[in-house]
């Protein structure tokens, strides 16, 4: 059921489609899934969503080479005609595999028959957001997956009911092979996917990469093997390679084990209390870290302060004007909010008013247009918001069912401001100059009653446990980036101890300065000695341990734009 693949580009050999959520796999991917999950010349295969043909292709080669017969064990599902009539059409004329083998239908009006089942279903199912799964599809996607007993909300990608739908596929004892994106390992939405493959599969195996598979994806992804359907695991077993070229590498013993592959509870995982990403640890920084997660002085940053998005205008462009723009619309600045547009506007531990002037000659500052929607209008304004509708921009859709539609709502004086991507460590400051952001930043605010200020807050934040937690609460992007959605920002450890306010506030002057001066390691140092060591008794090397923790993961995501 891939989506059409309209206008492919091809990258590093990798046929893909952004705006429609597929993306071709490579020959040495395919082969390496199906030659692991087709074991004998009797076998059966599904790719329920074979685009281009690869898996099939690999697995009509695999056949032959056991003495099977393609053309009576090869079949496939693909829900985009014009792709259907291509592929199929070649498979015929290349492998002899009829027809009739290929559905031209959507996956999920496929009835899982004791008929249809097969030894194997091996693929790359499509991967669209919930933004676009439209309702239709959606709702019918999640019937399935609650036929099987596995109850997924309306945020969850088409892969995660396409997965739950497979595994009905598959006969007694059978097997999965499957690329899937990396949410299976951290995203709140799949954990029943995770949860329904360890209670109805003997054995798991995850297959992650220093390089990514599709390099010119931004999301990350892994290689699912699963086998002995019908038993359950409360383990997964993961290996993680340097690229798809190391595939070839990888030891199959003669009952299709696999060799350097190391046993993951899946407890901690499903309870929250773990990530995936942890096991790419050392041994002794993982348990560092999680003994310290659980110290009294340490703390998840949502029991301190709320995380959320800034405001939404719809139409930046008209509503963030520069200091010429206000003077020549002669804008009264009684209509007008100090706002700060981007993270690179931070410097040190506090945004200040300074900071924000410098950032205006930049273009990382500027004013936001905010309209009371009580307010009277000056003439000017009403000339400016005149002109705004003669370009259309009260027909954007985030300003249209707005009333009236230039009133931007939840616009708000925060505590602080947390950088939402960022190639490095995502900074966190104070909002010293009483600015505005837009959802291209996180905003803090304190919870109540506050048990720390927002001062503590960002003084304690770039200790190399917080550097750690980071990397392992975020996500990667392409080239490298590190994505914070508000509640894995939330999820962050910090250390914090009010034992000690008046060293926290001097301590606090003495990071801002170093930060300022781009001396991020001595920052992370100081706040080390007062914060982890003094605070929590730990040792150099213990601080040693978290900070090389951190910089193997952000390394590993760094490299994440290179070919396999």
């Amino acid at each position: 059921m891939a989506p059409p693949l309209t206008n492919p580009t091809k990258n590093n050999g990798h046929l893909l489609s952004k705006e429609t959520g597929s993306y071709y796999t490579s020959d040495k991917v395919a082969k390496f899934l199906v030659s692991w999950a087709i074991r004998s010349s009797q076998d059966t295969v599904l790719d329920p969503s074979f685009g281009g043909g690869v898996f099939l292709r690999a697995a009509s080669e695999r056949l032959k080479t056991l003495k099977g017969n393609p053309d009576r064990q090869v079949f496939g599902i693909e829900l985009d005609t014009e792709v259907h009539v291509r592929t199929s059409s070649e498979l015929k004329r290349d492998l002899r595999i009829p027809i009739e083998n290929l559905l031209a239908k959507d996956f999920f009006d496929v009835e899982p028959l004791p008929v249809r089942q097969v030894n194997a279903v091996i693929g790359n199912p499509p991967f669209i957001r919930y933004q676009r799964f439209t309702d239709e599809v959606r709702k019918q996607a999640l019937a399935r997956a609650a036929d099987e007993g596995v109850k997924l909300t309306k945020l969850s990608s088409s892969w995660a009911p396409f997965v739950v739908h497979s595994i009905s596929m598959i006969k007694e004892g059978g097997r999965l092979a499957m690329v899937l994106p990396g949410e299976l390992g951290y995203a709140k939405y799949a954990l029943p996917v995770l949860d329904y493959l360890t209670r109805s599969f003997g054995k798991i195996i995850l297959l992650t990469f220093k390089k990514k598979l599709f390099p010119g994806l931004s999301e990350d992804t892994l290689l699912l093997l699963a086998q002995d359907k019908g038993k359950n695991t409360s383990r997964v077993l993961h290996r993680d390679l340097e690229g798809d070229g190391s595939l070839k590498d990888v030891k199959v013993s003669k009952n299709y084990s696999l060799g350097g592959v190391r046993g993951v509870p899946t407890s901690p995982i499903l309870t929250k209390r773990q990530r995936l990403i942890e096991y790419l640890l050392p041994k002794k920084t993982r348990e560092l870290y999680n003994e310290v997660k659980e110290a009294e002085h340490v703390y998840r940053l949502g029991d301190l302060a709320d995380v959320g998005i800034g405001y939404v205008t719809g139409a930046n462009d008209f509503f963030h004007l520069s200091p010429d723009q206000i003077k020549y619309f002669k804008i009264p600045k009684r209509f007008l909010k100090n706002a700060v547009k981007r993270s690179r506007a931070f410097r040190g531990l506090e945004f200040t008013q300074s900071d924000w002037d410098s950032a205006l000659v930049r273009g990382e500052s500027g004013y936001l247009l905010s309209i009371n929607p009580q307010a009277e209008l000056s003439t000017e304004l009403s000339e400016y918001l005149r002109m705004g509708e003669e370009k259309g921009v009260s027909n954007a859709y985030k300003c249209r069912v707005r009333k009236p539609w230039y009133s931007v709502p939840h616009v708000f004086e925060p505590d602080g401001f947390l950088s939402y991507m960022s190639t490095g460590f995502p900074n966190l400051v104070t909002n010293g100059a009483g600015a505005v952001a837009p959802n291209t930043l996180h905003v803090l605010r304190l919870r109540e009653p506050a048990r720390i200020s927002s001062s503590d807050i960002a003084t304690s934040w770039p200790t190399s446990l917080t550097r750690l937690s980071v990397e392992i609460e975020g996500h990667s992007l392409g080239g490298g980036m590190l994505k914070l959605e508000p509640t894995e920002a939330e999820n962050c450890l910090v250390a914090f101890t009010g034992d000690r306010r008046g060293d926290l506030q001097e301590l606090a002057l003495e990071m801002d300065r170093l930060l300022r001066l781009g001396n991020d390691r001595k920052a992370t140092e100081r706040a080390d000695k007062m914060l982890l060591r003094k605070s929590l008794n730990l040792s150099v090397s213990d601080c040693r341990l978290l900070m090389d923790g951190a910089e193997l993961l952000r390394n590993r995501r760094a490299k994440r734009s290179e070919r396999g």
